[in-house]
């Protein structure tokens, strides 16, 4: 991302939140499997070194905009996904016969919030500890890593749209499943009797079914939280929303302005509306702590866990420092100087159609004259659709 990330006290709670999963089920594993004193303090101590490498990947990941969904996946989502990997984990060691245990399903579980890298990672890790506390053998430990690695790469049919991809990846996972622990129960133990075949179906049957609730479910959840999201930022009893009422009423005007009209030309031409709503909202964020503006406008919208696209455009404020990159960052830019131009004037001047029209006209195009929606995606014909919006909305209304 072009901005700088900052600080965020709510993804470091979540963050320490995560760090007592891990303590937490590794002390729950090591208990259920009659594990020593001594080896538990082993384990943890690999836990401690697992997790502090694994937030640094998951923190890159973050800033580098890879993580599935960004804008969307938050940390109480990843912490979510976490502790029902463990609970997955702990079910399956526990309880699971060994070699028909479903840890097929751990990286499709995981790969909800997390990239192919990340997801393989974790998934490889909590095998390796549930080996470590339940005794598994190296067939055991084989046969499942190998589920981990078949898992994550039919994750991808089960991600997709259409039907068909993902009614081939839940006859894979059932015929993988069941396949692999079949193969490594032979492997370790020379024969196969009835029951072997019986636990495998089972197995894979159960698989199957988990299988094609999980992405899809989650993937529905993902995309209602993305509406949710932009709704409570656009709720007038939002705090933020509150605070800017607070600093000045006439701040407050200019922002919902700001944000109705990037909303209305968003739609016409088929842009996120709710991200230009948003980013018209609180393009001028930085002004409730003073300058730097631009600097604290992304500080706060950090510490308030704003989305990824959100913070960009708070971030290609004016374009002082960045200018617009996408096509909602340039509306807010154009709706922003319009109706700032606009409330320069008194409502005398503005009285006349005629002079608000010639106003936006002379100012959307010497904006476009210096070229600040080069790099923003936006057609020709996109420009001039806003651009006679903008000259036929009352603005002061």
């Amino acid at each position: 991302m072009k901005y700088t990330n900052r600080f965020s006290a709510k993804r470091l709670g979540y963050s320490v939140g995560m760090a007592f999963i891990f303590i937490i089920a590794n002390t729950f594993m090591c208990i259920f499997a009659s594990v020593l004193v001594d080896k538990y303090i082993c384990l943890a101590a690999i836990n401690i070194c697992f997790f502090l490498l694994f937030m640094l990947l998951l923190i890159n990941r973050r800033l580098e905009g890879k993580l599935p969904e960004f804008n969307f996946i938050t940390y109480g989502k990843i912490t979510a996904v976490i502790f029902l990997d463990w609970v997955l984990v702990f079910v399956c060691g526990e309880f699971a016969p060994v070699f028909f245990a479903p840890f097929i399903l751990v990286p499709m579980l995981s790969s909800c919030v997390f990239d192919d890298g990340l997801s393989i990672s974790l998934s490889i890790y909590l095998i390796i500890i549930s080996s470590l506390c339940w005794d598994y053998s190296i067939y055991i430990v084989l046969c499942y890593i190998t589920m981990v690695l078949f898992g994550s790469i039919l994750t991808t049919f089960m991600k997709r749209e259409e039907n068909i991809f993902k009614l081939y990846g839940v006859i894979l996972t059932f015929t993988i499943t069941t396949l692999v622990s079949v193969i490594f129960y032979y492997f370790n133990y020379l024969e196969l009797t009835f029951s072997v075949f019986i636990y495998g179906l089972i197995e894979g049957l159960i698989a199957a079914l988990v299988s094609v609730m999980i992405v899809p479910l989650f993937s529905k959840y993902v995309l209602e939280s993305q509406s949710e999201s932009y709704d409570i930022f656009l709720s007038p009893d939002y705090s933020l929303c509150q605070d800017i009422r607070k600093l000045s009423y006439i701040e407050y005007t200019h922002a919902m302005r700001v944000s109705k009209l990037s909303r209305k030309c968003a739609e016409a031409i088929n842009a996120n509306s709710d991200l230009a709503a948003c980013g018209g909202l609180y393009y001028r964020l930085g002004k409730l702590e003073g300058e730097p503006i631009i600097d604290n406008a992304i500080k706060i919208a950090n510490d308030y866990c704003f989305p990824g696209d959100l913070i960009q455009i708070l971030a290609e404020y004016g374009g002082v420092v960045f200018l617009p990159s996408s096509r909602e960052s340039a509306i807010v830019h154009m709706v922003d100087s319009v109706v700032t131009k606009v409330e320069l004037f008194d409502s005398d001047s503005m009285s006349s159609s005629w002079n608000q029209n010639m106003v936006i006209y002379q100012t959307i195009n010497e904006l476009s004259q210096k070229g600040i929606y080069d790099n923003s995606g936006l057609t020709m014909n996109q420009f001039l659709v806003i651009r006679e919006i903008l000259a036929n909305e009352d603005i002061l209304a």
